[in-house]
């Protein structure tokens, strides 16, 4: 049972007034113990949201008081803001988000270290919400699914294989007009990121119990959003982790997942919306729209027709693209330039955006992807191996077939009125390899090295 803590956190506690008004060793133990789940819940948050450290998190108070107390934890709060460990973000409201609080620059400086829970009394209080957590999951079938089969995954890459993927670039930012370099701490972070999801899992290759999933520093209880969506672990696990896993006892993961998902979505909706509201459905753009959709390849068009986003990297167009369906209702350029391509498309979007606020859209592009997505995870027979990642489903190679084949006909059910019999839906879901096959192993690369390198003690 472990933690995450501030290096030296210890030591400096003891110099605290919450501290040295406590007389026996046990409230002592039990003292540190809080304060250290108390950063632990940020840095946790911080890896599994990919927002290096020294960013805001919310910490829910109800979460708070379930395992500090209704009375403890503010005063818990106080004692590391007093000590300089973390600081609370002056922007709060009471109607729209929970407080949020993040680590210091001296808590970055002086580094995050795993820690034992010492106090028996914290350890019981552990033990105690972990029970209720997991009877709530095993309540609902298809949260259990999901935690029955994250406990299937199996560790078969070695640590070099991501470490080798992710050493950094230097990163310069402009501070005071002169350039600083800010690679080390993003690079630090980067790194006790991967690293705490490689050793996190790695540690349960042996592990068939669900319940053991409890005790890894990553992993926080599979939960349902309002929009329908569900976040879990493994949605948050970084890449090359991911490819590093296969599924117990040895098989290959593969996915499948939907082109372009959230431009398609959005066109998948407007089309319903065009076609329902008895608008012209034989314009250029709505036949348009409908063929890019069905031939997958929508982030290629606009690529293709914008000089602004013709030169951009994949990663840049994707974010550049879902940033102006989503994000606040201004005339970035490419607002500007989806609105050129897709005057009515955006024209609705946009109009949504005003009437409802800008977040109304990532609601309805999160909503739909559930419809689809979480239907057919719940389909899916129980006893094959299934995860479900948002716009993508996570099986074994057997199974990609039969996956594919229900994407396809639930998009067919819920968009009967656009979606024809008779139209091929085979390019608007795609499937990969997610797992490193045999071949590419580091392993196995390194024993073809020497075997094919050294005959006989002598090189050749």
């Amino acid at each position: 049972m472990k933690h995450y803590t501030i290096n030296g956190f210890a030591d400096l506690l003891v110099g605290s007034t919450q501290f040295k008004r406590l007389v026996t060793r046990q409230k002592k133990l039990l003292l540190l113990d809080r304060c250290n789940w108390y950063i632990s819940s940020i840095v946790k948050q911080n890896i599994q949201e990919d927002n290096p450290y020294g960013s805001y998190v919310n910490l829910n108070s109800q979460r708070l008081k379930k395992y500090l107390g209704d009375r403890n934890y503010k005063e818990i709060q106080l004692c590391l803001i007093g000590l300089g460990i973390i600081i609370e973000n002056p922007k709060y409201s009471t109607a729209k988000f929970s407080k949020s609080f993040s680590l210091t620059p001296k808590s970055v400086k002086l580094g995050v270290i795993e820690a034992p829970v010492y106090s028996n009394k914290f350890k019981k209080k552990i033990k105690s919400n972990i029970k209720l957590s997991y009877e709530d999951i095993n309540a609902n079938p298809i949260l259990k699914k999901i935690n029955d089969n994250t406990v299937k995954l199996l560790v078969v890459e070695e640590q070099a294989y991501y470490v080798s993927n992710i050493l950094p670039d230097t990163v310069y930012v402009e501070i005071d007009n002169q350039l600083a370099d800010i690679s080390a701490p993003m690079n630090q972070f980067k790194m006790d990121r991967y690293n705490a999801y490689y050793n996190s899992f790695y540690a349960l290759n042996k592990i068939s119990n669900p319940k053991a999933l409890f005790d890894s520093p990553v992993f926080y209880p599979p939960s349902i959003v309002a929009s329908g969506r569900i976040y879990h672990t493994i949605a948050s696990m970084p890449k090359y982790i991911r490819e590093s896993m296969r599924v117990k006892p040895n098989e290959l993961i593969w996915e499948v997942d939907m082109c372009s998902a959230q431009p398609s979505i959005i066109f998948l909706e407007w089309l319903s919306f065009t076609k329902k509201s008895h608008q012209p459905t034989t314009d250029d753009e709505y036949t348009l729209c409908l063929k890019l959709l069905l031939e997958g390849r929508i982030y290629r068009y606009i690529q293709e027709n914008s000089t602004y986003f013709k030169e951009m990297k994949y990663n840049d167009l994707k974010k550049n693209i879902l940033s102006a369906l989503n994000a606040e209702n201004k005339p970035t350029e490419s607002n500007k330039e989806l609105a050129r391509l897709f005057p009515n498309v955006m024209g609705w979007v946009n109009s949504i955006k005003k009437e409802s606020g800008y977040k109304r859209m990532s609601f309805i592009g999160q909503s739909t992807e559930a419809k689809i997505f979480v239907e057919v995870y719940r389909q899916l027979p129980y006893d094959k191996f299934a995860l479900l990642i948002h716009d993508c489903i996570l099986i074994t190679q057997k199974d990609v077939e039969l996956t594919k084949k229900l994407l396809e006909t639930r998009v067919r059910e819920l968009y009967a009125d656009i979606i024809l019999p008779e139209y091929n839906l085979d390019k608007l879901f795609k499937t990969s390899l997610v797992s490193i096959p045999d071949d590419k192993l580091l392993s196995t690369q390194r024993e073809e090295y020497f075997q094919t390198t050294f005959i006989n003690g002598e090189t050749i």
